[in-house]
């Protein structure tokens, strides 16, 4: 008799809560990057989501998205410019441990980090939670975006 093929905790893993993420067509000079925001089940789910790829390198999720509403838009106040939101998230761990690659274009939008970015990632998820934010971790000079923390749900 052979012994059972553990099961993937990826595999495993399911979106839940709410998750909005966007970024604006105009005033990128204070607003630069993506935005993320998600109510408390959205961020558990994400922070879940961190756990079970630091497990399984190369791997991905896509994690479908809601647009953000009134309330989280209301938070970084950037009502000059126009909002692009994301229907679809996809993350990724390389095992690059500084990678940092946030495109600003594609729906989904592809995220794809090193295992270095894992802290600062569930440190702004648990602020989001905590009705924190208004920082952004990432971005370089070669158009790779940071990403914004806000709260407001």
């Amino acid at each position: 008799m052979t012994a059972p093929k553990p099961v993937s905790v990826l595999c495993d893993w399911k979106p839940s809560g709410r998750i909005s993420l966007w970024r604006y067509a105009g005033n990128t000079r204070h607003y630069p990057g993506w935005h993320l925001n998600a109510d408390a089940a959205g961020c558990r789910s994400l922070i879940d989501l961190l756990d079970a790829l630091a497990t399984e390198y190369g791997r991905y999720r896509t994690v479908p998205l809601l647009p953000p509403g009134a309330a989280q838009l209301r938070v970084p106040d950037n009502r000059r410019s126009a909002c692009i939101a994301a229907t679809k998230l996809q993350w990724m761990l390389s095992d690059a441990t500084t990678l940092w690659r946030f495109p600003p274009d594609g729906d989904p939008a592809v995220l794809t980090v090193g295992s270095d970015w894992l802290a600062p990632l569930r440190r702004g998820l648990h602020d989001i939670a905590r009705g924190r934010g208004d920082y952004c971790i990432g971005g370089d000079r070669n158009g790779n975006l940071p990403l914004w923390f806000w709260w407001g749900s």
